[in-house]
């Protein structure tokens, strides 16, 4: 059976050093995961509250930790191009020694389009610059020089010395949708998805599972085998407060895996934005109850 895997998203919006020593207290606490968000500006903010590029900072946190892998949750092609996507892959897979994860996604913030002075792109507009993106990510991540798309293309690319990982990092793929389950089932090596705000437990367990299912056929359809891409889940809502105690905690994540996750992430909620980010009430002092308390014995359950 598939290890469990447990992360956890340490926002960048605080001074650094402040970052910097909760992404130390995270790895030192046994959890197998940090993540950013990637991001201009960002709904929970406030203009003069810090907000650190998320390549950059994980690039930081690689030469500063040893354990712990570090992702961004998620990656938006708006916000760069293709091949700068991947050289900033690159570049903080070696700084980590092989510690990265690209999670991407289609993106699409209001507020960085503003920023970035651009209009909102259509929802088909996200969904094909998202499928072209990690068209493109799989052949340069893997050694190679030339993709041909209708938004994106290139020749003689190159991202040398390439993936410390082989034969790339590994692709988290954010999906909800059928196109992009589509994708999905082609290219990633971990598939993302959250629990749906506004519905109870049942019934977002019912929508993830339904979601998996059209993962798993689109992996068929291309001659892969469904049980190679793990399942992630940033787990937590309003109507299910997964951390309001490791209890709670506890009894998401069985039933999460019971239909087939195999990785967990959840939202640091001591940081300022939490409270309008909307993954539900937490318990005092949590991340670190769950880890003292209950991930020994969790993992060990779910072995």
């Amino acid at each position: 059976m598939t290890a469990l895997r447990v992360d956890v998203v340490v926002v960048q919006n605080l001074p650094w050093r402040t970052w910097i020593a909760r992404v130390l207290e995270v790895e030192a606490l046994g959890y197998d995961g940090v993540w950013v968000w990637d991001h201009l500006v960002h709904r929970t903010q406030e203009p003069t509250d810090p907000l650190h590029e998320g390549f950059t900072t994980l690039a930081a946190a690689a030469a500063l930790t040893s354990r712990i892998r570090l992702g961004t949750l998620v990656a938006a092609p708006v916000l760069r191009s293709p091949l700068l996507l991947a050289k900033s892959a690159m570049t903080v897979d070696q700084v980590s020694g092989g510690r990265f994860d690209l999670g991407i996604g289609a993106g699409g913030s209001l507020l960085d389009s503003a920023a970035l002075g651009i209009a909102q792109p259509t929802a088909g507009e996200l969904a094909e610059r998202f499928e072209q993106t990690v068209e493109l990510l799989d052949v340069v991540l893997r050694g190679g020089t030339s993709y041909a798309g209708s938004l994106v293309s290139g020749e003689g690319m190159t991202v040398a010395p390439g993936c410390v990982q082989e034969p790339r990092v590994p692709l988290v793929l954010a999906a909800h949708g059928p196109r992009t389950l589509r994708l999905a089932g082609r290219f990633a090596d971990v598939w993302n998805t959250l629990t749906t705000q506004d519905l109870p437990p049942d019934q977002v367990l019912a929508l993830a599972a339904s979601r998996m299912r059209l993962l798993d056929e689109a992996a068929v359809a291309v001659g892969r085998d469904p049980a190679t891409i793990r399942r992630s889940v940033l787990i937590g809502s309003r109507q299910w407060p997964a951390l309001a105690s490791p209890a709670a905690f506890r009894e998401a994540v069985l039933r999460y895996a019971e239909i087939g996750f195999t990785d967990v992430v959840l939202m640091h909620p001591d940081h300022p934005a939490e409270e309008r980010v909307g993954h539900g009430e937490a318990g005092p002092h949590v991340v670190r109850r769950i880890a003292e308390d209950l991930l020994p014995g969790l993992r060990a359950e779910l072995a």
